[in-house]
């Protein structure tokens, strides 16, 4: 069996200065599928959990992916200050394209911009169920940048993902 990197794909990333020139871009990062996220996929697909309304992109400066993650772990890790947000992206807001390698579902571009001061070092994107921490909220998947980033006032991170089941 060919190995599968999870469900999500970040398209692409670019970290911006406030006048809008890249300071940092990466394309294809791959991600993991952590295990609370499998369960919640099967239990959506095939177990009647409905489908969230939502989910949310945050970033967090985890030092290592591991599986066994959950979103209580992300407390620490995920900024908080400075207008940083986990971004929401409604269920029914991606493009669903057929490929040569499979059907993907495509998110709109998702911004995050630091206001009033900086916030990071951030190492890691991920995708949730809600937001918060608590025991309801599912860490579905995330994905490692190839260096930490930190975000000064002004500053922004833009970026579109892909979600496929082929493996891709």
């Amino acid at each position: 069996m060919k190995p599968w990197h999870g469900i999500m794909t970040v398209l692409e990333m670019e970290h911006l200065d406030s006048s809008g020139a890249v300071l940092h871009r990466e394309e294809n990062i791959r991600n993991m599928l952590h295990d609370a996220g499998e369960e919640f996929i099967l239990k959506v697909l095939f177990g009647g959990t409905p489908l969230p309304a939502n989910y949310y992109i945050g970033l967090d400066s985890r030092t290592s992916l591991v599986a066994s993650t959950t979103i209580s772990q992300l407390y620490g890790p995920e900024p908080t200050s400075n207008a940083y947000e986990r971004q929401k992206i409604q269920s029914d807001n991606f493009s669903v394209t057929p490929g040569q390698s499979g059907h993907k579902a495509t998110s709109p571009t998702i911004l995050f911009k630091a206001v009033g001061g900086s916030w990071g070092p951030v190492k890691n994107i991920f995708l949730s169920t809600g937001l918060g921490y608590a025991s309801g909220v599912v860490l579905v998947s995330s994905a490692s940048l190839s260096r930490t980033i930190t975000v000064s006032d002004g500053e922004i991170i833009t970026m579109k993902m892909a979600m496929s089941l082929s493996g891709s």
